[in-house]
C-alpha cells in the first residue's frame, strides 16, 4: 500500500459545529507519518481558518454556479492530488464529494460520516425530501459509511443501508492525560453578573429547533418559581435567536436565561458551570456532552441518539425523554438543590469519558476503515 496514504476531507464548513469540532480533532491526531490528510470547505470562516492554523493545507472551493456548485474546482483538486480516500461530511459535501469522485472514474475511496438525523436537521419538508432522495440515490458512490451512534445506525439499517458497508465509531474530544485544576482566563460570573450563592445551569448548542431550546425555556419557568437563585447562560447562534429571546420573555424568564451568542473560549467557560443541560430532540453523538463531562461539569440531557450510549442515567449524569419540560425541571431542580449529588455525578461522568472517548481512539478505528478499504480490490 502506497504511503502516505492522502485522505482529502469535505465538509461545509458555514458554521462551526459538532461536524467541524469532530474533522478539526480528527485531522490534528491523524499519524502524519502514515497519512496525509487535506481539507475542502465550500466556505471561508472559522472552521477553515482553524484548519490552517494546524499547518494543513485547506481549499475553499468556488462554489457558484459556474463552478456547478463547487464540483468543478472539487475534481480539479482530485485530478491534482489524486486522494486515495475523500472522506465527506454533510448533506452538501456529501453530494458534491460523492458526484466528484464518480466523475472522475472513482480514483479514490469513498467514505461518509454520518453526524446527525437529516430529517431534523431540515424543518422544511421540502429540503428533508430533496437532501433525503438524493442521499439514497448516491449510496452506491460510497465504499462506507461512519455512524457515530449506534442508535444512528439502527436507523440506518431501517432505510435500507447495509450492514456491510457501516461502522460505529463514536465521537471523540482532544483530552490531556490527565484532568488537572481549571483556572479561569475570564470569570463566568463576573461576565454574567452573578455571586458565588447563584447556582449556573448552562448549555452549549446552536440555536435550532432540534436542540430543544423550547423545552428548557419551559422547565425554566418551572424552575424559577421553586428558586430563584439559578441563571441559564446560553452559549450559541443560530436562526431561533429572535424567537427564543421572544418565548423567554413570553414565560416570564428573560432575567434568567443568559443568550451569550458564539463564543471562542467556551474551553474556558464550560468548567465554570455547576450543570450542563442539551435538551435535544435528536443528537448523533453529542461533542457538548462529552466536553461537559470532560472538565467535571455534572450533565442533564435527553435520552436521544447516541447519548444512552455515552450517559448511564444515575450512574455519570442525568437522562430525561425529549419534549419533557417536567422532567427537565425535576433534573435540574434535584441537581440544584444537592450540591453532594453534583459532585459524584461529576467526577464519575469525567472518568468515563476519559476512559472511553479519547481522540486516539477515534483516529485509530477511523484509519483502520481507510486501510481496510484500501486493502479491498476495486
Amino acid at each position: 500500500m502506497e504511503r502516505p496514504i492522502r485522505v482529502l476531507y469535505l465538509i461545509g464548513g458555514g458554521e462551526f459545529g459538532g461536524a467541524e469540532q469532530h474533522l478539526l480533532g480528527l485531522v490534528n491526531d491523524l499519524d502524519t507519518h502514515g497519512f496525509h490528510p487535506q481539507v475542502a470547505a465550500f466556505y471561508e470562516g472559522e472552521f477553515a481558518k482553524r484548519v490552517r492554523e494546524l499547518g494543513i493545507p485547506t481549499t475553499v472551493l468556488q462554489s457558484d454556479t459556474k463552478s456547478m456548485g463547487g464540483l468543478n474546482p472539487l475534481r480539479d483538486l482530485i485530478r491534482d492530488w489524486r486522494p486515495h480516500v475523500i472522506h465527506t461530511h454533510g448533506v452538501r459535501a456529501n453530494m458534491i464529494g460523492r458526484l466528484a469522485n464518480k466523475s472522475e472514474g472513482y480514483p479514490a475511496k469513498s467514505v461518509t460520516t454520518v453526524h446527525s438525523n437529516l430529517a431534523l436537521d431540515y424543518p422544511a419538508a421540502w429540503k428533508r425530501t430533496l437532501f433525503g432522495t438524493f442521499e439514497k440515490i448516491t449510496w452506491p458512490y460510497v465504499d462506507h459509511f461512519i455512524l457515530v451512534s449506534h442508535a444512528m445506525k439502527d436507523d440506518f439499517l431501517q432505510i435500507g443501508l447495509p450492514e456491510k458497508k457501516m461502522s460505529v465509531i463514536h465521537n471523540a474530544i482532544e483530552l490531556p492525560l490527565e484532568p488537572s485544576v481549571h483556572v479561569p482566563v475570564t470569570s463566568l460570573r463576573d461576565l454574567i453578573g452573578v455571586g458565588e450563592d447563584v447556582t449556573i445551569v448552562g448549555t452549549v448548542a446552536r440555536l435550532h429547533p432540534v436542540k430543544g431550546h423550547t423545552y428548557l425555556l419551559k422547565a425554566i419557568q418551572k424552575i424559577v418559581q421553586e428558586r430563584q437563585d439559578v441563571v441559564f447562560p446560553w452559549f450559541g447562534d443560530g436562526d431561533l435567536h429572535d424567537e427564543l429571546q421572544a418565548e423567554a420573555k413570553a414565560l416570564g424568564v428573560d432575567s434568567y436565561v443568559r443568550f451569550l451568542g458564539f463564543r471562542k473560549d467556551i474551553p474556558d467557560l464550560l468548567p465554570q458551570l455547576d450543570v450542563f443541560c442539551l435538551p435535544s430532540l435528536s443528537e448523533g453523538l453529542s461533542l457538548s456532552i462529552l466536553e461537559a463531562l470532560a472538565v467535571g461539569a455534572p450533565v442533564v440531557t435527553t435520552a436521544v441518539g447516541g447519548s444512552p450510549e455515552v450517559i448511564t442515567s444515575e450512574e455519570d449524569g442525568l437522562l430525561v425523554p425529549a419534549a419533557d419540560p417536567q422532567a427537565l425541571y425535576e433534573s435540574i431542580c434535584l441537581l440544584v438543590k444537592n450540591k453532594e449529588r453534583r459532585l459524584e455525578l461529576a467526577k464519575a461522568g469525567q472518568e468515563m469519558v476519559y476512559r472511553r472517548f479519547t481522540m486516539r481512539r477515534l483516529v485509530e478505528e477511523t484509519t483502520k476503515v481507510y486501510t481496510d478499504l484500501l486493502q479491498t480490490p476495486k
